[in-house]
Order: structure tokens, then sequence, then C-alpha cells
């Protein structure tokens, strides 16, 4: 009994030590990502800091792989994203990185500074090009009544494990769109649909559904269904806890998202 104690003890103690470090690394993550401009390309430097933040995270999951498939489940809202060139994902595809700038481009939604881009939907060259145009809308940054910023750009995530159905949401704004004559503000709409791969308990492979356009003040709303051209892919989920997420794409984006609502099988 003696013996069975101690190591019992043993195995607690190494336990902590290992919940001890993984806080530290999850502190150091969100450290960083509390620097980001909001809703603007993250500088290089601060990009590549960030991912190795985000692989020193992922070696300290604490959800157990044959967990993280119902730790999905609720609400999410995207904090940042990048491509990871680093990974065999992000070598290569440079065509699809491309022509997916709003996966791609580093960038973050951080809610506590008050610099960047309220419409980070498009690669940055373009985007500006618009904004000088008149056709997006440049930043447009106010304080919320907690202090911090307001930005008019919000990218949640819905996630039905029942229905094994995703929801995401953009939100943007355009200037004098025509034919409203206007600014107009509105939603992205696109609907996923996910299963457990059958290698890997930590990945779903998923396929685009549907993609909506929704202007809110005006009847315009298209709605575009993708049948048998919808994309198709995979999501792997690295790290998971009661309060971020972070997950790996097959096209070598990485997505670090926090929780808005507690577990559930959110309707979507």
């Amino acid at each position: 009994m003696p013996h069975k104690s101690v190591a019992l003890c043993a195995i607690n103690s190494v336990r902590d030590a290992s919940d001890e470090l993984r806080e530290t690394k999850k502190e150091e993550l969100l450290n960083l990502l509390s620097c980001v401009p909001s809703n603007v390309s993250t500088p290089k430097k601060l990009t590549t800091e960030t991912l190795q933040a985000v692989r020193a995270l992922e070696e300290y999951c604490p959800t157990p792989d044959e967990n993280v498939l119902e730790s999905l489940g609720g609400n999410w809202e995207l904090i940042w994203t990048a491509q990871d060139r680093s990974s065999l994902e992000g070598r290569t595809g440079l065509i699809s990185n491309w022509i997916n700038p709003l996966e791609n481009q580093s960038y973050s939604n951080n809610p506590n500074t008050r610099t960047g881009r309220s419409n980070p939907i498009l690669p940055q060259k373009i985007q500006d090009r618009l904004e000088k145009m008149g056709i997006l809308g440049e930043q447009k940054m106010k304080d919320g009544s907690d202090g911090k910023s307001d930005s008019s750009f919000i990218s949640s995530q819905a996630i039905d494990l029942k229905k094994q159905r995703v929801r995401n949401v953009v939100s943007f704004e355009a200037n004098n769109p025509l034919p409203f004559g206007k600014d107009q503000k509105g939603l992205i709409t696109v609907d996923v649909r996910f299963w457990p791969n059958n290698d890997d308990a930590r990945k779903v492979d998923v396929k685009f559904d549907s993609c909506r356009l929704t202007l809110r003040d005006s009847p315009f709303d298209v709605n575009l269904p993708l049948g048998i051209i919808g994309p198709t892919g995979w999501l792997r989920t690295g790290y998971i806890d009661e309060d971020i997420r972070i997950t790996r794409g097959h096209k070598g984006s990485v997505f670090i998202l926090s929780r808005t609502a507690k577990k559930s099988k959110t309707k979507v």
C-alpha cells in the first residue's frame, strides 16, 4: 500500500507540473495575441512568434484524443488566423492560399486595440485599392461601453454536434455599393457539413454546402447552394480547453478561437 501511495503522489506531481506549464504556455500565447492590431495584417515577426507559441501550447492539450470531437460543440469567435508556412500544408497549394484570403491572412479580431481595418475579407493590396476607391469602408473603430474598441468585423462560428454542421458568419461593411446608394452592413454565412475522420480522432472531414450574402438594410439576399462543387477538406484540433481552441486546416491555416458559450449542441 505505501508503494501505491508513493506512485500516486508521483503521478499527481507530474500532472500538476504539466498543468502549470500548460497555463504558462497559454498565457504566453494570449499575451502575444493581446499585442496584435485589430483586423489588420499582423506584422511578420509577431506572426512568427505567435505561431511558435501555438506549436508550444499544442504539446500540452488537456483534452484526450477521444474527447476532442465532443468538446467542439457550441459557439465560438475567431481571435486570430494565419497561414503556417512551416507546415507541409502551408508549403503547398499556393493558389488556394491566395483565393481564400479570409482564412489565410494573418490577422486578429483583438478587441483591445483601436487600429486596423473593419473588413479584412480580401488580399491586402486589393482591399487597400477598394478602400481608396470608396467601395469598401475604411477602418471605423469607436470605444465600446466596456472601454474596449467596437469593431464592425466579427467572425463567429456555431458547431452543432448532433446535426454535424458548422455555420460560419462574417460581418462586413461596404460604402455606397451599387445599386443601393448608401453604406451597407452585411453578412457572409457559410454552412459546412462535417464528419469524424476514420484515422485521426482529432480531425474532422468537411464539405462546404452553401454560401449566403445578405445586406442588412436592403432586400439583397443571395444564397448559393454549392452542391457537388462544394470544396472539401479537413480540420484538426490540436488544442482545446474550456476557453480556447486551436484548429489547423488542410491548406495550412491556423485558427485560434475563443468559446463564447459553454459546450452544447448548438443549433445551426
